[in-house]
């Protein structure tokens, strides 16, 4: 800038010199003014220019680093107007975008997080690259395995499960849980690729109780087949027994009279059957209010005698009152009904535990001789009991209230002896 001061200043006092005779002062200031005029216009507009410069340059920076929050100023008298509108249109949508992008993946992480299904990410270094909160649950009791080898995390894991899991694609199998259950499972295992990188995707998923609903779902079906065509025939059989009933008193024949008295209680016993099973296919889902467990406890108390072997607890749970008190009338009643040989009334222990991150435990525990193996597989089964007069009935229903409250109803025998009968029921 001070060269072309220099420049404009020495042509203007040549020129002068040439032209202008005497060379009056005036002139030689007048050209020298207007030089440094010239040169003070042409200096704001080259600090103009490199001020624009720089700003496009450190804008663009910015966006290389992923920082879109930067916008440039805009003059009016900038000939760079509508280059900086542009920049400054493509910084908030790239800020827009990343917002979104966030947002989504503020979204995904939340349903990876709390979604039931055990989902776990493998490098091909078989390191653990990712695990959500179910899978830090599975294999870590709740602690991070980020960054954990694959081999170091199996190493705490059943043979069979770990064999198991190195099955390719999808596959469903069972195994054994701490107190001897079958659960079962569904594995999805599959390639993905993450920046250019080959990793594994593993999706875990109980469906234990999956194939539980489904299961009483099929039998509710064959159980109101059932009821129908049993209905459709005891309908006219009770119809023409007591026709029969009349005819025989009308002959005066006891032995006929007797005869269709007998067929008319069967009859009526079986009717009875059927709507046993009646209320199992048509269950109400649970009308849920907390329940107060001191005057639960004492109209239990009043049917069948049992130990109170913990404190009455202070937490509440909602659940439908008179549902959970069949249950335990059904409970106590087959514990009583097993130690009729121990000669104790007080034989029937309950105990109820608190867990304050889950729901509720309660166990009924006697002292009778507990269940044979096959019995405690198929113990919940309608249909299936071991007693003589037993409809298989109780338990089943029991079952089905249970998982009606998202809990869950299980047998185990005693080290002790006798049986125990425990019952989770979640909070809400």
């Amino acid at each position: 800038m001070l060269l072309i001061v220099f420049i404009g200043q020495v042509i203007f006092s040549v020129a002068t010199y040439m032209f202008v005779e005497h060379h009056p002062w005036w002139i030689l200031s007048a050209g020298v003014g207007l030089n440094i005029g010239i040169a003070y216009v042409l200096y704001k507009k080259d600090k103009q220019r490199k001020n624009a410069d720089r700003s496009l340059e450190q804008g663009l920076l910015s966006l290389m680093d992923s920082d879109f929050s930067v916008s440039i100023p805009i003059d009016r008298n900038e000939n760079r107007q509508a280059v900086f509108e542009l920049f400054n249109q493509c910084a908030d949508k790239l800020r827009k975008e990343r917002q979104h992008l966030y947002q989504r993946e503020m979204l995904l992480d939340k349903v990876l997080n709390t979604s039931p299904v055990i989902t776990f990410l493998v490098d091909v270094n078989q390191k653990v690259i990712f695990a959500n909160r179910a899978a830090e649950l599975m294999f870590n009791h709740g602690n991070s395995i980020l960054g954990y080898r694959w081999s170091d995390v199996c190493a705490n894991l059943n043979a069979d499960f770990v064999q198991a899991l190195q099955q390719n694609g999808e596959s469903i199998f069972t195994l054994k849980d701490a107190h001897g259950e079958e659960q079962a499972w569904h594995l999805a295992k599959s390639g993905v690729r993450i920046h250019q990188a080959n990793n594994t995707l593993y999706l875990l998923k109980s469906i234990t109780n999956e194939l539980s609903r489904q299961e009483v779902q099929t039998w509710k079906k064959v159980i109101r087949v059932i009821s129908h065509e049993l209905n459709n025939s005891i309908a006219p059989i009770s119809s023409m027994c007591h026709s029969g009933q009349l005819l025989a008193q009308n002959l005066e024949e006891p032995r006929l009279d007797r005869v269709f008295g007998s067929i008319s209680r069967r009859v009526g016993h079986l009717n009875e059957f059927i709507k046993g099973y009646g209320a199992l296919s048509k269950l109400k889902m649970p009308d849920k209010h907390p329940i107060d467990w001191r005057i639960l406890l004492e109209q239990l108390g009043t049917l069948y005698k049992f130990t109170l072997v913990t404190e009455v607890p202070e937490v509440t749970i909602s659940a439908d009152e008179h549902q959970i008190e069949q249950v335990l009338i059904n409970v106590l009643k087959n514990a009583h009904e097993a130690c009729t040989d121990q000669g104790d009334e007080h034989v029937v222990s309950l105990a109820i535990n608190v867990d304050v991150q889950n729901g509720v435990y309660i166990e009924v525990s006697d002292s009778g001789p507990g269940m044979a193996p096959e019995v405690l597989e198929n113990a919940l089964l309608p249909f299936y009991s071991t007693k003589h007069s037993g409809t298989g009935l109780g338990l089943a229903l029991c079952r089905e209230i249970i998982e009606a409250h998202q809990g869950k109803l299980s047998f185990r025998n005693r080290k002790t002896g006798g049986l125990a009968v425990s019952i989770f029921l979640p909070f809400d």
